[in-house]
């Protein structure tokens, strides 16, 4: 067989425990929960009758680390991560808007680390057609 490292003979005698590995893998996800480990929230977008739902469930986060913000089209969501004197930002989504929602009357509530954002459908959102006049050079 050849030159074979030590590292490797060790490497192909050992014998995985499955049941130890699962069981290591379930601590290391606790552990990083309670020291403020990474969330992955969850979203859920329904469309109401006067408005869009998006719900975001973010457990273990402090709603005043919260921020959402508009920017164009682009509704983000962040939660503030304090580490020693900083104040980083941690994007949890960003999604499109609609073109049919009234930006200016977006808004969120949070209650049982579930945050709520509603999206007003615009005046317009029943479809704006006009004819346009072609002009001629």
């Amino acid at each position: 067989m050849g030159f074979v490292p030590f590292n490797y003979q060790i490497w192909r005698d050992m014998k995985v425990d499955k049941d130890a590995t699962r069981r290591l893998a379930e601590a290391a996800g606790i552990v990083n929960t309670i020291n403020g480990g990474t969330i992955f929230p969850t979203f859920n977008t329904t469309t109401e009758k006067d408005h869009y739902r998006l719900e975001v469930s973010v457990p273990t986060v402090e709603p005043d680390d919260l921020k959402v913000e508009v920017t164009g089209s682009d509704l983000m969501i962040y939660q503030n991560v304090h580490v020693n004197a900083y104040t980083l930002p941690n994007v949890l989504g960003m999604i499109k808007i609609s073109a049919d929602v009234e930006l200016e009357n977006i808004h969120a509530e949070f209650e049982d680390d579930l945050l709520v954002v509603i999206m007003p459908f615009s005046e317009m959102s029943g479809g704006f057609q006009k004819e346009i006049d072609i002009y001629r050079h």
